[in-house]
């Protein structure tokens, strides 16, 4: 059961990959048991969280534009222990079972949680951010100026939103890629191969202060 469904994690990969678009996977958790990918070429993924478990797409750090990636995630119902964000390649996957170590639990890696109002990078830290089902949130990295940012349903001030963290870390020569933890509920995931686009722009040239 566990080679199949290995397996199978393995076709929609590639199924993803060959339709050209970036590859949405599982990183660390059971696999066919922490969580459901949906998708269908050209739109977003929806992720659906039965146990804690991180999900990422490191080849999108390839895809970022004049240095700025990118990518939105639509807040679904039920969520519990969410951590998304960023990741650099030295973040550790392939742990293929329950995992409680997700985006922000290691200094690999930098996440938001508008759930339990926090922020994530080497533990948690109290951050006045707070989400809703139906929200979009997008989430910005700068490997120019080393910034993490994140806004709510467009706007990129106000209520927490913002940048989340200016780190030397997210500079890295590799570049960042979205990854996203959960233990319950869902997100719909915007990559930027998605034909439909975004919900919403990415921050003004003038946002990062350059």
């Amino acid at each position: 059961e566990r080679a199949a469904a290995v397996a199978a994690e393995e076709a929609a990969a590639r199924a993803q990959g060959e339709a050209g678009g970036l590859v949405l996977k599982r990183l660390r958790g059971e696999p066919g048991l922490c969580a459901a990918l949906a998708w269908s070429p050209g739109e977003a993924r929806r992720l659906s969280f039965h146990q804690f478990c991180t999900f990422g797409a490191p080849d999108a750090a390839a895809a970022a534009s004049d240095g700025v990636l990118y990518y939105e995630l639509v807040v679904g119902e039920g969520l519990e222990n969410p951590q998304v964000g960023f990741a650099t390649d030295g973040f550790e996957s392939g742990r293929d079972y329950y995992d409680g170590d997700g985006v922000g639990d290691c200094s690999h890696s930098w996440g938001i949680d508008g759930t339990r109002c926090a922020r994530w990078h080497e533990g948690d830290e109290e951050y006045d951010f707070e989400w809703a089902a139906g929200d979009v949130i997008g989430l910005a990295a700068n490997r120019a100026t080393g910034h993490f940012a994140v806004s709510r349903n467009g706007a990129w001030g106000g209520g927490g939103a913002g940048v989340l963290f200016s780190d030397a870390g997210l500079r890295c020569e590799g570049g960042v890629f979205p990854v996203v933890s959960a233990e319950a509920g869902s997100f719909e995931v915007r990559l930027p191969d998605a034909a439909s686009g975004f919900a919403h722009s990415p921050p003004p040239v003038d946002f990062w202060g350059e």
